[in-house]
């Protein structure tokens, strides 16, 4: 049976990447969630989807460029200021206290920093949260590889939008991506050509094929048909009971 995972925590309900949003995906029993980090200046790892603040923020600020300190400054409550008045960028740390039993947590490493693998490996590895609640991905192959020769017991998937210059990435490509990367899978863009074909080729691999992001319940329904593994949406929870 398919994973529903929060996207960025239940991010259609508040705002993005908070602890607000972390928290609702937890009352709301989604399977999972799923983040982005950051390394700053001072080596601490935060959660957010941006290099830097002007889309969520209050003010802008670099994240790599800044300290946690810097950072934590920013009010990133956004079109949620009404609910959520004063959320601010959390470190990875903090946002385990929402993750809670049989859960995953999908955390994408975002850029290409390799700074950020050994600092996300000992948060995680401290965390005393089993291996198998944790899953890493990301669009960058070398921080893929990185994490998975660090961290061989953790599962690993490769962000992919299906888009190449010639159109839908074939099935071959996908397969020697995910080789090449050495992950456990992809987790997939939902391309309007993505079909049960290519799932099924996928899984014939040993692979796992999670989909990402979907809010609709009509497409959501047929992803379920072709077997995915996972679905990450913005309102999870109400797709995993509707």
């Amino acid at each position: 049976m398919a994973k529903w995972i929060s996207h960025r925590g239940e991010s259609y309900d508040a705002p993005e990447n908070t602890l607000a949003a972390f928290r609702l995906s937890m009352e709301r029993d989604s399977d999972g969630m799923e983040c982005d980090v950051h390394l700053t200046a001072d080596g601490r790892v935060v959660v957010c989807h941006d290099s830097h603040t002007a889309r969520m923020g209050d003010r802008f600020i670099k994240v790599e460029d800044s300290t946690f300190e810097e950072v934590h400054k920013v009010n990133v409550s956004g079109a949620f200021d009404k609910k959520y008045p004063d959320e601010r960028i959390p470190l990875l740390e903090e946002t385990f206290q929402y993750l809670g039993k049989d859960r995953e947590f999908y955390i994408e490493l975002k850029g290409e920093n390799p700074a950020l693998i050994p600092a996300v490996a000992d948060i995680v590895r401290n965390s005393g949260i089993p291996h198998e609640q944790i899953v890493f991905i990301s669009f960058s192959g070398k921080l893929l590889k990185a994490i998975k020769k660090a961290m061989p017991e953790y599962r690993t998937l490769f962000l992919d939008n299906l888009f190449r210059e010639h159109g839908r990435a074939t099935t071959l490509e996908i397969l020697q991506e995910i080789e090449e990367f050495n992950a456990d899978g992809i987790d997939a863009a939902c391309h309007p050509e993505l079909d049960a074909e290519l799932v099924n080729a996928v899984h014939q691999a040993g692979k796992i094929f999670a989909v990402w992001t979907v809010d609709n319940p009509f497409t959501a329904k047929k992803l379920l048909d072709y077997g995915v593994d996972a679905i990450t949406s913005n309102q999870a929870a109400l797709l995993k009971n509707w």
